[in-house]
């Protein structure tokens, strides 16, 4: 199997620069095959990492290879809970953020005791 889907990786990456999980559907193989057949040809030195991309559902940086000798790219640093916090904000429509607000001034109400359940069973102070 691999025998057959390592060429067409190859040739795929000859010219411009994929992740494993985009050679995976260009290549119409599994995302794993993808990966352990990249990460072999890396560790062979036959393909080097081109550029870092950002992943759009989790903003990771995923390697984007290339066919070739060259040098690899320097990877940058993962985005931090406040940055994707921010980002995820930023994108947030007027009704999202009214409810997200309402939610967050419900958590700091402090709810009022029933007072049939307080003579039933006695204060909440014991």
């Amino acid at each position: 199997m691999n025998s057959v889907i390592r060429p067409r990786i190859i040739h795929a990456i000859m010219d411009e620069p994929f992740t494993a999980v985009e050679l995976a559907g260009i290549v119409h193989c599994h995302v794993r095959t993808s990966r352990m057949i990249v990460a072999k040809l890396y560790r062979e030195g036959k393909v080097f990492i081109q550029e870092w991309r950002r992943v759009e559902y989790n903003s990771i940086p995923a390697a984007a290879y290339r066919y070739g000798i060259g040098v690899d790219a320097k990877k940058p640093r993962p985005m931090t809970q406040a940055e994707r916090g921010r980002k995820l904000r930023e994108t947030e429509d007027v009704e999202r953020k009214a409810f997200r607000l309402a939610r967050q001034r419900q958590l700091r109400r402090k709810v009022k005791r029933d007072p049939l359940v307080a003579a039933f069973f006695g204060s909440a102070s014991k």
